[in-house]
């Protein structure tokens, strides 16, 4: 087998392993997202949680504090209906409004609170349900991933094994260009000669469209051991047999 044959052959593989790889990467990235926007959610009921608790601790404050000054106002009460004179009892009485109107600002910010525990309650409740369907979307995902890996797991090992086997038989440099060009092109590594004139020898890369020197088409097929690129895009360049064998018919 010709270098420019294993080059073919490595190259059919790679692009069978990518294909193979495409539902699965697919799925994987779904799942990905949807477990992203699950963290999110649940990064929002927390903080909303956090908040919900808070409102709730600040209204028990408020309410025990609008306690206290009732009590106090109650205790001052009786204790005026035994006071002898008038300085001591206007004190007293300057002491009780003083409270009422304390008591009465406490029970308007205990009323805020509560009101703003109400609301953060029914937030909760809002993404409580949008968290239950967003961990059945993440379920769901993870089905998807698993299927695809049952699906095609098997052939995508067996494949891949005989991907390696393939790239092993190749030269180092030229396999280090081989990917090298896989990543850049995603996976189109290979310029297959297509003819466009034949009695005026001009041919194309269909990698990038660009005519090529008849030069190069000459090198490609009287030199099976010898890897050409196309002068435009630099991917290695490859004759199909049918094509070969009518260009030296000719």
């Amino acid at each position: 087998m010709s270098l420019q044959e294993k080059l073919y052959d490595l190259f059919l593989l790679d692009q069978q392993v990518r294909g193979l790889r495409t539902r699965l990467d697919a799925a994987t990235r779904r799942l990905t997202l949807q477990d992203k926007k699950l963290a999110q959610l649940r990064q929002q009921q927390s903080e909303l949680s956090d908040q919900f608790k808070h409102a709730q601790a600040e209204f028990a404050t408020l309410e025990h504090q609008s306690t206290d000054a009732e009590e106090r106002v109650a205790k001052l009460r009786e204790q005026m209906n035994s006071v002898r004179n008038n300085k001591e009892y206007s004190a007293m009485l300057v002491e009780v409004n003083t409270l009422k109107d304390e008591k009465g600002k406490l029970e308007d910010q205990a009323l805020g609170k509560m009101t703003a525990a109400d609301e953060l309650k029914a937030r909760l409740g809002e993404i409580k349900t949008q968290v239950d369907n967003q961990a059945k979307l993440v379920e769901s995902a993870k089905t998807e991933v698993q299927s695809a890996k049952d699906e095609v797991g098997v052939q995508l090992d067996e494949t891949t094994s005989k991907r390696e086997a393939a790239a092993a038989e190749m030269p180092g440099d030229i396999l280090t260009t081989f990917e090298r060009l896989a990543d850049h092109y995603e996976g189109e590594t290979l310029g297959q000669i297509e003819e466009q004139d034949r009695r005026r020898r001009e041919y194309t890369c269909n990698g990038c469209y660009m005519e090529l020197p008849i030069e190069r088409v000459n090198a490609v097929m009287v030199k099976p051991d010898e890897l050409i690129t196309c002068p435009s895009c630099n991917r290695f360049l490859y004759i199909k047999q049918e094509l070969k064998a009518e260009i030296g018919a000719k």
